[in-house]
């Protein structure tokens, strides 16, 4: 695809987000609902076509249905069955009964700093991640640091750098702790740590919408996070899910990932939801895809600057008079402005079939 130069003031604010999240090259450091049964899906691989391609997923049953309501502001997301709950006084992790992750509501003043603990095993996947307040004309987001009991850092990989999630596999049974430190005026957030069960390398979680009946499937590759960018949204985000797998970023030249999903009711986003958006990067047309049964419009954009690659994969569609969105973010880096051997290309490729593997379960009720 044609890769386009964009404007100086898009430069100037691209710097300005890797700033404020203190990213490096070899590690990104951007911050960040039901699980479902912790088996792996086994999900068709989607590519841009021309043509009208249909696409029919399978998906294994689901355990019980954990149902998150989605809100443009930040409040506590409302359960059917279970609520984050607020840390005890000791601020110890416990999952209930069977139990492998929980969201925590909590708050921090800015200049200080909590200390979270849980017990896991050695060989099991954890992941850590953190949703942040939306406080309009509020900055900060949330740094973490995951230590173990033996005094190894897990989170950051590199010293003096930061990172506002990790995911991987625990190299001892024994206590974890983990350390969030604001930074910035942001108080509010919820932390969402999972540890997936002995022998499984992941598990699921269930986004859904009861206002329109949308709902989809992610893994705990993806965590709930705030999008620090900007992208061709023409619908407001109602999910914003970042990708959190931290040996796909490590001495790579991956930035930052994220899965976009918005609807609009707005008549006039409706008429021409669609139509390519011009207003950000140019956008050209792919062609239609059906996806799980739903006709989506595919399109695309690429920006370049200052040695940084931003690749949009763009799907919309129409029903019931809603317009649906959804945008695959890819931010990475130059692979020549390294020295050879000091990183690796990522895997493209890997990473749209995740993306793929999520929109492969988009579903209306």
């Amino acid at each position: 695809m044609k890769k386009i130069i964009i404007p100086i003031s898009f430069l100037i604010l691209a710097a300005v987000a890797c700033s404020l999240s203190s990213r490096s090259n070899l590690l990104p450091v951007p911050p960040t609902i039901n699980p479902v049964a912790a088996t792996a899906v086994v999900m068709p691989t989607l590519k841009p076509v021309s043509a009208t391609k249909v696409v029919t997923p399978t998906l294994n049953p689901t355990s019980a249905a954990l149902v998150v309501t989605p809100t443009q502001t930040f409040q506590p997301p409302t359960f059917t069955s279970v609520a984050p709950v607020q840390p005890d006084s000791s601020n110890t992790i416990r999952f209930d009964a069977g139990g492998t992750w929980m969201d925590l509501l909590d708050n921090i003043n800015p200049g200080a700093s909590k200390i979270y603990t849980l017990n896991a095993t050695k060989g099991q996947i954890m992941s850590v991640s953190i949703l942040g307040a939306n406080q309009a004309g509020v900055w900060g987001y949330f740094p973490i640091e995951i230590k173990g009991s033996d005094g190894k850092i897990l989170c950051p990989v590199f010293k003096d750098t930061e990172c506002s999630f990790w995911r991987g596999k625990l190299p001892l049974s024994q206590d974890y702790f983990i350390k969030v430190t604001p930074a910035g005026d942001l108080t509010d957030f919820i932390l969402r740590v999972a540890i997936n069960p002995p022998g499984k390398s992941e598990q699921l979680f269930q986004y859904k919408n009861p206002a329109t009946g949308l709902s989809l499937t992610y893994s705990d590759q993806f965590g709930p996070a705030r999008f620090p960018s900007s992208a061709n949204n023409k619908t407001n985000s109602e999910l914003v899910l970042q990708f959190i797998d931290t040996n796909s970023y490590v001495k790579t030249n991956l930035s930052e990932v994220y899965f976009l999903l918005g609807s609009s009711a707005d008549p006039q986003i409706v008429a021409s939801c669609t139509d390519v958006n011009q207003s950000f990067e140019p956008e050209q047309l792919d062609g239609n895809e059906v996806i799980n049964g739903y006709t989506f419009v595919h399109s695309s954009s690429d920006g370049a600057g200052a040695g940084n690659y931003y690749q949009q994969e763009i799907y919309r569609m129409v029903n019931k008079n809603v317009c649906y969105e959804v945008i695959y973010f890819i931010h990475y880096t130059n692979i020549g402005n390294y020295t050879p051997g000091q990183v690796t290309e990522f895997d493209m490729n890997g990473l749209l079939q995740k993306f793929n593997t999520i929109l492969s379960t988009f579903s209306l009720k």
